[in-house]
């Protein structure tokens, strides 16, 4: 029986659980990497870093939602890309999100099929704008597409093998162009920096991301098997070898820069 003097039953309130999932930016891969605003974002999980000039900025990483109105259920990005209209686009699964700085366009997000890519194509793995031609390229799998800005689609007679891009194996993780023209494609916990004009990787086994990207001790470039570079599938090129393809290779270089 309830008095006037009777209190009604409190219910304590819980707050959430903290978040655990904050990558380590000394050991870990990266889900997608681009250059937004002439920095560099690296996007891992719900996170992102942000690395400008001076180097990797305070704070980070933040939350993806903290700087991009994405829905709070994301909790990743596949790839990430800015259009030469400066609008940012995300690649999430099998849909794609346009924003106009920090806010999500209307009618967003859309199908990866408005895009012209298959119906059977699950996700984007990385996405570029090529400095090498100005073109922007998506890859995916063992394929890549090459895309049309200004009709909005992909181009014609694609996709194409991603062994064109000698030597980054399949299944990339990101890939950014960075201001100073070269090309960087990554895997696991390395990258590749990549020769524009010779399709291939400029180096035959890959440099931990760590140390370079954000900073690490150098000591982890000694780390274990596991986090130890791969070797890319590309072997050096003996010097008896070399004066033979040098005319082979001035004639792809000029295929490539038209067909590519």
């Amino acid at each position: 029986m309830r008095t006037p003097y009777t209190q009604r039953p409190r219910h304590r309130y819980t707050p959430p659980a903290p978040r655990n999932d904050k990558p380590d930016k000394c050991d870990t891969s990266y889900d997608a990497i681009s250059i937004i605003r002439r920095e560099i974002f690296v996007f891992k999980g719900r996170y992102l870093w942000r690395i400008g000039d001076q180097g990797l900025y305070e704070g980070y990483p933040a939350e993806i939602t903290r700087l991009f109105n994405l829905p709070e259920e994301i909790d990743h990005v596949d790839a990430v890309y800015e259009r030469p209209d400066k609008k940012i686009v995300f690649f999430i699964g099998k849909r794609y999100y346009v924003f106009n700085a920090n806010n999500l366009e209307p009618g967003y997000p859309k199908p990866l099929t408005r895009l012209g890519l298959p119906e059977s194509l699950e996700k984007i793995d990385g996405a570029m704008i090529w400095g090498h031609n100005g073109k922007t390229y998506f890859f995916s799998g063992s394929m890549y597409w090459r895309f049309d800005e200004s009709v909005n689609h992909v181009e014609l007679d694609y996709p194409r093998n991603i062994s064109m891009f000698a030597g980054i194996g399949t299944d990339i993780d990101a890939v950014f162009q960075w201001k100073n023209g070269k090309t960087y494609f990554f895997k696991g916990k390395g990258f590749w920096e990549f020769d524009d004009q010779r399709m291939k990787v400029a180096h035959e086994r890959q440099k931990l991301s760590a140390p370079v990207w954000m900073g690490c001790p150098r000591e982890l470039e000694t780390n274990d098997v596991e986090n130890y570079p791969r070797k890319s599938k590309i072997m050096a090129s003996n010097n008896a070898s070399t004066r033979s393809t040098l005319f082979v290779g001035i004639f792809f270089i000029a295929y490539f820069n038209k067909h590519l």
